[in-house]
């Protein structure tokens, strides 16, 4: 029960400081600018980025599970606690496309619009490997 109430209390405090953050855009001359599809939007964003760097810290301790002589039995338990945060970090990261999507209906009646909008959100899936020569 407590963390339930923890987590309420989060989710109250980061809808006031979004009601804030509003208030000082519109004072400032930005009226509609931080609109709930831009904030969802950049929660989206947020939410690949940390996805990324949880799968990359998923490569590095591959890696090293196989390239390095470690305690494979502590790799293998961080790579499992790791493997839950990337699969919380997908599901948020639905959560946030959804989000988009209802919103984009409510405001657009084109189909048309609203598919092609749609299809730019969801890229194809791509794995991007750097390599460099030193």
């Amino acid at each position: 029960m407590a963390g339930r109430g923890r987590r309420k209390a989060q989710i109250k405090l980061l809808n006031e400081i979004k009601t804030q953050l509003i208030l000082q855009a519109e004072r400032w001359g930005r009226e509609g600018h931080y609109n709930s599809i831009f904030l969802e939007e950049m929660e989206l964003d947020q939410c690949q980025n940390i996805l990324g760097d949880l799968l990359s810290e998923k490569a590095n301790l591959e890696y090293e599970l196989h390239m390095l002589d470690s305690n494979k039995e502590e790799l293998l338990i961080k790579l499992e606690r790791l493997e839950a945060y990337i699969n919380k970090a997908r599901m948020v990261i639905r959560g946030h496309k959804k989000n988009i999507n209802r919103s984009l209906e409510k405001m657009i009646t084109d189909r048309d619009k609203l598919a092609m909008l749609k299809k730019r959100m969801s890229p194809e899936n791509s794995i991007s490997v750097l390599i460099s020569s030193n």
